[in-house]
């Protein structure tokens, strides 16, 4: 079932949808976070991966926790929209020789998947509220509020440290023949 199937007929059926496709966006997180942080350099940003991993098993629990609330089993949901952000950051790969550069290049990969899940979160809680369920809304906030502050962590990290240590300044740009 994609966003737009038609399957889709009221906004519960989206919001199933969209649990579906939070679901799915953890477990990946939870099979990729290993090979990401071991390919960190950075003794902090495998800090906050270590911390994001840890973190994820009780975010899953807590997803499985909304479907039963809703009578519903957890089933996860392909989503096109995570999987070209999960790929990107799983395709980090010995292209980059340099341990600053690839540091920053894995914090950038996980920006955004941490922004998207961000935003997933807030739009599921608002779908809970409307529908007027408020105790699975609240006991998904702690994703929410736990994937903010893995963003802002890492934006903090990647702009202090990391981007610094990688080079930090662009090439200068070759000049064009006349």
């Amino acid at each position: 079932m994609g966003l737009l199937s038609r399957d889709i007929k009221s906004l519960g059926d989206l919001l199933v949808q969209g649990l579906g496709e939070a679901l799915y966006a953890e477990r990946r997180c939870a099979r990729m976070m290993p090979m990401l942080i071991a390919k960190a350099s950075d003794i902090q940003l495998k800090s906050e991966l270590n911390s994001v991993l840890v973190a994820n098993a009780a975010c899953i629990g807590r997803l499985e926790a909304v479907f039963r609330l809703l009578d519903r089993m957890p089933k996860a949901a392909e989503c096109p929209a995570i999987d070209g952000l999960f790929i990107g950051a799983e395709e980090i790969n010995g292209e980059i020789d340099d341990p600053h550069v690839l540091d920053s290049a894995i914090a950038a990969a996980l920006l955004d998947v941490g922004t998207y899940k961000t935003a997933r979160y807030a739009t599921l809680i608002g779908w809970l509220r409307q529908l007027g369920r408020h105790d699975a809304a609240e006991l998904i906030q702690p994703n929410q509020a736990g994937c903010r502050r893995f963003v802002e962590a890492l934006h903090m990290l990647t702009e202090r440290r990391l981007n610094p240590r990688a080079g930090g300044r662009l090439e200068p740009a070759p000049r064009l023949a006349s």
